[in-house]
């Protein structure tokens, strides 16, 4: 099992270095709602929606990350990305009127996620596809050993002092900028995208192959092309609708634990059992997963996250909210490393970190829509129809991957035979 993941590029073991030290200190995005609503006073709702804008800001950078990433070089814009963020992070305890939050909220948001795409991208640039769902098994597990550690400290944090939980926020992210700068090399590949009305540039499905290419691509003709990709774009629809369900981990259920009774460190403690999960069984359940359908797996992981978000509904004591947290678990097991692979497999390789910017843009809406969204439903209409309808959301993405199966299927075979 070990080997695979042993015999990946040095470039994406750094990379998932660097990956763990950031996401150890990533405490922003946990404790923002706790922040606002406990320690600053703001109402429920504001504090929402301050996630919201978040949502909106990673939205507009996953599309400006990814292009910069394909046009410029994957490397300097994580390091410009992760350095701005960090200053972003160092000020941001030190704020107190609602327009200065949300315009930093704003701001961190657009400068933290453009990174994301352009580290996709370039793991996408250094596998081939058969090591795709481990490599990005590998950077998942990264990221949630990193939150496995950061969680439960980020609680003690939160408790103690706030402006210390950003501090050490912003010199992880500064840490990971610096890895970046001394271990990792450019990159990004020759500029290629196929002809979608040529049609010596399709595979045996009638699709885009890939390989055609003309030297450079405009930004208006990369986005005809990934908005005519009828296939990848329900992907993303499907993605957005399981993430807006899973964002409800990090928007409204610190906030309805709060409710009930719970302190932030409970929430640490709770949402730590997440991380310690994934550190656990990910990379050898994502061995398992990989002799199978690439998108079967992620329907069942879609299904599975519906689930674990419903058992919140008759949730009442700790250990029920972490029983829920587990189940919820497998199904992000099942969909993040081959969530990522998929995308790649459907992407021409002069488009790669647009397509992952784009695919980066449904987690982005998720929060933008997921987050203010929950917190008017948890406020106006209760828990239950809260954590109820999230199964009936993730059950409409669930048909959305049944609707574009064979499709999709057709493309990532033919990727991995490629």
């Amino acid at each position: 099992m070990w080997k695979q993941y042993l015999d990946l590029p040095r470039s994406v073991h750094i990379l998932c270095l660097g990956t763990f030290v950031n996401r150890a200190g990533s405490f922003f995005v946990i404790f923002l709602t706790i922040y606002l609503s406990d320690k600053l006073g703001f109402e429920v709702t504001f504090a929402t929606w301050c996630m919201g804008l978040f949502g909106s800001g990673a939205l507009v950078a996953s599309l400006l990350g990814g292009h910069l990433a394909d046009r410029f070089g994957r490397r300097i814009v994580m390091i410009a990305s992760l350095v701005g963020g960090a200053l972003i992070l160092a000020v941001f305890s030190s704020l107190a009127s609602r327009d200065a939050i949300m315009a930093a909220t704003f701001a961190y948001a657009v400068l933290i996620t453009a990174y994301r795409p352009a580290a996709s991208a370039m793991i996408g640039d250094l596998v081939d596809p058969a090591q795709r769902p481990p490599a990005f098994g590998l950077m998942h597990f990264s990221i949630n050993l990193g939150f496995t550690c950061g969680a439960a400290v980020g609680g003690k944090l939160a408790s103690f002092s706030f402006p210390l939980l950003f501090w050490s926020d912003a010199l992880t992210t500064l840490a990971y900028g610096l890895i970046i700068y001394l271990a990792i090399a450019e990159t990004l590949p020759g500029r290629t995208i196929p002809d979608p009305n040529d049609s010596t540039d399709q595979n045996a499905a009638g699709e885009p192959s890939g390989d055609a290419v003309p030297e450079s691509v405009s930004v208006g003709r990369a986005a005809l092309h990934i908005l005519r990709d009828g296939p990848f774009m329900l992907f993303c629809l499907g993605t957005i609708l399981v993430g807006i369900v899973f964002m409800q981990s990090f928007s409204t259920l610190p906030v309805y634990l709060q409710s009930r009774g719970f302190q932030p460190e409970d929430y640490g403690y709770v949402i730590a059992v997440n991380g310690l999960l994934i550190v656990l069984l990910l990379l050898p359940l994502t061995t398992f997963l990989s002799r199978f359908d690439r998108l079967k797996v992620v329907m069942l992981g879609a299904a599975t996250i519906g689930v674990g978000f419903g058992l919140n509904a008759f949730a009442t004591l700790g250990w029920h909210f972490a029983g829920a947290v587990v189940v919820w678990t497998f199904g992000e097991m099942m969909q993040s490393p081959f969530n990522s692979a998929i995308v790649t497999d459907l992407a021409p390789r002069a488009l790669r970190a647009r397509y992952m910017g784009v695919f980066g843009m449904s987690f982005s809406a998720t929060l933008m829509i997921g987050a203010p969204l929950g917190g008017e439903v948890l406020d106006r209409l209760g828990s239950n129809v809260l954590w109820i309808g999230g199964m009936g959301v993730a059950g409409l993405a669930v048909a959305l991957y049944l609707l574009i199966y064979r499709s999709v299927h057709r493309r990532c075979m033919t990727e991995t035979i490629r």
